[in-house]
């Protein structure tokens, strides 16, 4: 019992204590903190009016340097900075980098008009030779076979068929006719390859002008863009009168690269849809120059 009641006012005066405690706690806390307020708007209002002057001085000297440079800028004379200056402050890998573009954009072109040239005079000689072919006028056919890749195949065909006519034995041996036949269509694809391998040279060349000239100019632009940021590195200003000039010149090797490229892509494409269709013509005219033979040996001519 006695311990019981000693503990209970044991404990009655240790909750007595701890709130008395907390009580004194606060009150030094608002006391320290209404201190230091008060001192500290005794040391603020004090210089007030000489920081307010002193800020105003300030912004008055900064507008004034603003405007001075305003006015320099607009006195100052302006520089043009076209694609000429652009290559000329460029750096040394971006100008190898540019020239190598411009000279495979010549390329193109150049391959374009050699083009041009070769496959409408092989279009007008396989034309005329067949006008002949099929009318029959060997005359014409002798003078324009060697014009045309047509006419190069017939002279193969007919010097089989007369190697087939000049050897002894049984002139309608189906065997020796199939044989005939079959190294006629020989002879002449073998031409017609080496005629098409001919009309499909430099076609490699646009390929790889319109895939590998947009990568080009874009490793271009990524040099110049790296020399800009140099630039803001060792001049420790990221203004854009230091960074635009690198810019611009990384920007122009990436539109000569397209401009090498596309043009490069478009002419593959029409030239590869050409040479397709002077495959199908030549396929017909050797199915119609065999049939022509066998007919022939069928006649018994």
């Amino acid at each position: 019992m006695q311990s019981r009641s000693f503990s209970s006012i044991a404990n009655r005066w240790h909750s007595r204590l701890r709130a008395v405690s907390l009580v004194l706690l606060l009150g030094t806390g608002a006391a320290s903190a209404s201190w230091v307020l008060a001192q500290s708007q005794d040391t603020t209002a004090a210089p007030a009016e000489p920081i307010t002057n002193q800020t105003t001085q300030s912004a008055q000297s900064a507008t004034a340097t603003i405007a001075q440079e305003i006015a320099a800028q607009q006195e100052a004379p302006v520089e043009a900075f076209g694609v000429r200056e652009m290559y000329e402050q460029a750096d040394a890998l971006v100008k190898s980098v540019m020239l190598l573009l411009v000279f495979c954009s010549l390329l193109t072109w150049a391959v374009l008009f050699e083009k041009i040239f070769v496959f409408s005079r092989a279009r007008r000689g396989n034309q005329r030779f067949l006008k002949a072919f099929r009318a029959g006028q060997l005359d014409v056919l002798t003078d324009t076979a060697e014009k045309s890749a047509m006419g190069r195949m017939w002279q193969v065909g007919q010097a089989e068929l007369r190697h087939y006519r000049g050897m002894a034995g049984e002139a309608s041996d189906p065997d020796r006719i199939n044989r005939l036949l079959q190294r006629m269509a020989l002879t002449a694809g073998i031409v017609q390859e080496r005629d098409l391998a001919r009309m499909g040279s430099m076609m490699g060349v646009l390929a790889t002008i319109g895939a590998t000239a947009p990568f080009i100019g874009l490793f271009g632009t990524v040099w110049g863009i790296l020399n800009s940021f140099a630039s803001i590195a060792t001049l420790k200003s990221a203004s854009l009168a230091v960074v635009a000039p690198g810019i611009a010149e990384a920007l122009l090797a990436t539109a000569l690269g397209l401009f090498a490229a596309i043009p490069a892509v478009m002419i593959f494409n029409k030239f590869a849809r050409d040479i397709n269709g002077f495959v199908g013509a030549l396929d017909n005219f050797s199915a119609e120059m065999i049939a022509g033979a066998s007919r022939q040996l069928d006649e018994g001519r």
